[in-house]
């Protein structure tokens, strides 16, 4: 879904103004770092800034169309001066050339070979709009310390026409070596009364609510709650939050819902499930503060945890059965 580039300029006036001037006076930095707490659109920025970057009919403030011939390859990854290597929960579907079947790859955190890649991904003769060139990479706060040390060999001699894009929620854990090299761009946290307002004008109350509070920006919510996937996950998250002392209930998200290689079986929704018991958490009166805390530690915990390689179905009955010992100390 294409930026919101009036709700950027609204809730990231700094970073929508810094960008402006420099696409509006041709100032480009040769790189760039997005960072930034959970929840700010530095993924969906830093995709705009290098449809900007190549886009031929930009706005009166500099930023691209989003709609053009080159936005649109660029947002489907098929523009061939364009390199993306995602975050580490983000998944692909592709089809083999070999056997042309469709096979899932997944991201890792950021390694040597991937920079390797990237300098590979350039060598070539730039055939776009005059030879300029953009690569961004997701949860660079993540990559391997070899990774970062290619990389800062690719930063010290920039070549004419490329732009790097880093995008990392803790800053403090990138190189300063790679900071010192880079324009350093903050996005500041996200307003949820703002998000909230805007999202239950298009989707409802609750489902607004949940979103907006779980750190979601605003495109990234209206794409998830137009899911049909969605619907199911909520209604699994209250059916469970009904019966959660019960091993039926685990039973049946094990059978039901989280089933292993099922379309539901993936970080995203899972993540999105943990997010629906906690809002669900917070609201209920019933519970005591002490289990209220202990399920929320739980939930939270789990949520850090799926930004790490992990069993799923491990995963899971582990958080199923945390859950459980809590909520059967509430009622003894």
């Amino acid at each position: 879904m294409p930026m919101n580039k009036e709700q950027l300029k609204k809730n990231q006036p700094i970073v929508y103004r810094t960008l402006s001037n420099a696409l509006q006076k041709n100032r480009l930095a040769h790189a760039y770092l997005f960072s930034g707490p959970k929840g700010s659109p530095k993924k969906e920025v830093a995709l705009l800034l290098a449809q900007s970057i190549a886009c031929t009919h930009r706005d009166a403030d500099g930023f691209a169309c989003q709609t053009c011939d080159c936005c649109r390859r660029i947002a489907n990854e098929e523009s061939i001066d364009f390199f993306w290597k995602h975050g580490i929960d983000h998944k692909k579907v592709v089809k083999d050339p070999f056997s042309k079947q469709a096979k899932t790859i997944v991201s890792s955190r950021i390694k040597k070979t991937d920079i390797a890649e990237l300098q590979s991904f350039f060598e070539a003769t730039s055939a776009e709009k005059d030879n300029s060139r953009v690569y961004i990479l997701e949860d660079y706060d993540q990559a391997t310390p070899e990774a970062s040390n290619s990389l800062l060999k690719f930063l010290e001699e920039p070549q004419p026409g490329i732009y790097g894009i880093l995008v990392a929620d803790e800053v403090n854990n990138v190189l300063p070596t790679i900071q010192s090299r880079c324009q350093s761009i903050v996005f500041r946290p996200p307003s949820i009364d703002d998000l909230y307002d805007a999202l239950k004008e298009e989707i409802d109350d609750e489902k607004a609510n949940m979103l907006a509070h779980s750190g979601y920006m605003y495109e990234q919510a209206i794409e998830i709650a137009n899911d049909s996937q969605f619907e199911i996950i909520e209604q699994s998250a209250k059916n469970y939050r009904e019966h959660w002392q019960s091993w039926q209930a685990i039973v049946d998200m094990q059978t039901q819902i989280f089933v292993p290689k099922s379309p539901l079986c993936d970080k995203t929704w899972i993540r999105i499930w943990i997010q629906w018991l906690l809002f669900f958490i917070k609201k209920d009166k019933t519970l005591s503060l002490t289990t209220r805390v202990d399920l929320e530690l739980i939930l939270v915990e789990a949520i850090d945890t799926l930004r790490i390689p992990v069993d799923l179905g491990l995963f899971l009955d582990r958080v199923y059965a945390q859950i459980r010992k809590v909520v059967q100390n509430e009622r003894r």
